[in-house]
């Protein structure tokens, strides 16, 4: 089957903390994006939807530890985007459960792929040199 996202060498931030976190979300989207065009069943549907949402809070808490930590300039804008994401994954995610439909959105899986490919060469490229800066390589 076809990813809905190739891994591309321009999304390696190089921090050695971060890169590994965004690899394993692009896997988990593909491996829903797959799912979906399986027609999955719903069961298992919403279990790779909750681990993509569980690893994303993991991976966004991540981040924000060091926007704390380092006291990165943007902190508070990158923030919010973390939060209307999930915000935005929350809505999809109980629209999708109480459909009768075993089908997820298109317009779940396109947001998915442009928000986290922009999401990781836009935003997530800003904080980088002030995370080298204190040493996270």
């Amino acid at each position: 089957m076809n990813d809905l996202i190739a891994w591309r060498e321009s999304y390696n931030l190089g921090i050695s903390e971060i890169d590994p976190q965004h690899q394993k979300l692009i896997g988990i989207i593909n491996k829903l994006y797959n799912a979906m065009r399986a027609s999955t069943e719903k069961e298992e549907m919403q279990t790779i939807l909750k681990e993509l949402t569980d690893y994303a809070d993991y991976h966004f808490s991540t981040e924000e530890k060091h926007f704390e930590e380092f006291n990165y300039v943007d902190k508070v804008p990158h923030t919010k985007s973390h939060d209307a994401y999930k915000e935005k994954i929350a809505q999809f995610s109980k629209s999708y459960e109480s459909n009768e439909s075993n089908t997820l959105p298109f317009d779940l899986m396109d947001y998915l792929g442009s928000w986290w490919t922009g999401h990781i060469l836009g935003e997530d490229r800003k904080y980088v040199e002030c995370f080298h800066e204190h040493g996270l390589k």
